[in-house]
């Protein structure tokens, strides 16, 4: 178990970490022309560093920097984000069981267990290990495992070699998987199988950020289809053709997974930084919007199939083939050509 880091001013000679000074997973510029930065690398990794020196907090309670709340990521490991419950995936995860019915709805603390299965794309925990070694050492781990090409398929995002369809494809067979493992756990471990549901809400709702993939808002018979998923890590030598589009916008305002591309809200003096539920709800973008519909119909479509599976109508294998099919249609389908 990591130890409990603390206040200098009240805890003098005590490990400490930075509360706010670890920046997004993958702290490297990404962009067309793969200028991958490692003078910029090192730049982020001195901030963290000097930061070191300010207030401390519990590893649990890790967050990114203050314009993590632009984007459709959760923040990291943050006590104020945890406490306020909601930023980024969080916000969509409320607003999509809000719009069930009142007795489909998941509880609170069923919500946080969900909410926190999601954060965990982000921000293993797994990871936090390596704050035995400091803050450095957890930045370059999780940096590390963000830019592994196996993982990208839980972002909704391209890896090194593979294209649009088998990207989306891959991330239909990810959430195929997680939807499983929560109906195998649903009657015996109900931690277990919120989180996988928390996992893929993850997906889904990243699919829809402009960051991770284009969608076609004006298609009537395929309405929001995708036209292409992108691209984070840098693309393996040969694969790297003119039509990969990269996460995000620009080198000016990107900086890892932290991107106005990635933000859930609309554009406007207004929304640069909503508080509360109503006002939060009336800044949302219209992906976050289409984003909040997709993980509502995920939620119900979740627990129908858990009480198929507790009545014991057929296995999970056969609900989750019976069942997922319709909704991938809907919202993670290529346009058709």
């Amino acid at each position: 178990m990591p130890p409990r880091v603390c206040s200098r001013l009240s805890h003098p000679g005590a490990p400490c970490f930075v509360r706010g000074a670890l920046l997004a997973p993958g702290a490297v510029i990404r962009f067309r022309e793969r200028a991958v930065s490692a003078s910029r690398r090192g730049a982020l990794l001195l901030i963290v560093a000097a930061s070191s020196l300010l207030t401390c907090a519990d590893p649990l309670d890790l967050c990114g920097p203050k314009t993590a709340n632009l984007e459709f990521f959760s923040k990291g490991d943050c006590m104020l984000t945890r406490a306020s419950f909601f930023q980024g995936h969080e916000w969509l995860t409320y607003f999509g069981n809000r719009r069930l019915s009142e007795d489909e709805r998941f509880s609170s603390a069923d919500l946080q267990i969900i909410a926190e299965g999601n954060r965990r794309v982000d921000w293993p925990k797994e990871l936090l290990v390596h704050m035995n070694a400091g803050v450095l050492q957890y930045s370059s781990a999780l940096t590390e495992y963000t830019d592994r090409p196996e993982v990208q398929r839980f972002h909704f995002l391209l890896d090194d070699r593979n294209d649009s369809a088998q990207a989306a494809e891959d991330a239909r067979h990810e959430l195929e998987r997680l939807t499983l493992r929560a109906l195998e756990s649903w009657g015996t471990d109900k931690r277990k199988a919120l989180t996988q549901v928390g996992r893929a809400n993850h997906l889904i709702q990243d699919s829809f950020s402009p960051a991770h993939a284009r969608r076609d808002t004006l298609d009537i018979k395929q309405p929001w289809c995708i036209i292409k998923v992108k691209a984070f890590i840098e693309r393996a030598d040969g694969f790297d053709t003119s039509d990969i589009e990269y996460h995000g916008g620009t080198s000016s305002d990107t900086v890892g997974h932290t991107t106005t591309q990635d933000s859930i809200y609309r554009q406007g003096r207004d929304c640069l930084e909503p508080s509360g539920a109503d006002q939060v709800e009336s800044c949302l973008s219209e992906p976050a919007k289409r984003a909040i519909l997709a993980t509502a119909d995920y939620l119900e479509l979740v627990q129908r199939m858990a009480v198929a599976v507790t009545l014991g109508n057929a296995s999970p294998e056969v609900i989750v083939g019976y069942g997922l099919p319709d909704y991938i249609s809907e919202h993670l389908a290529l346009c058709e050509e």
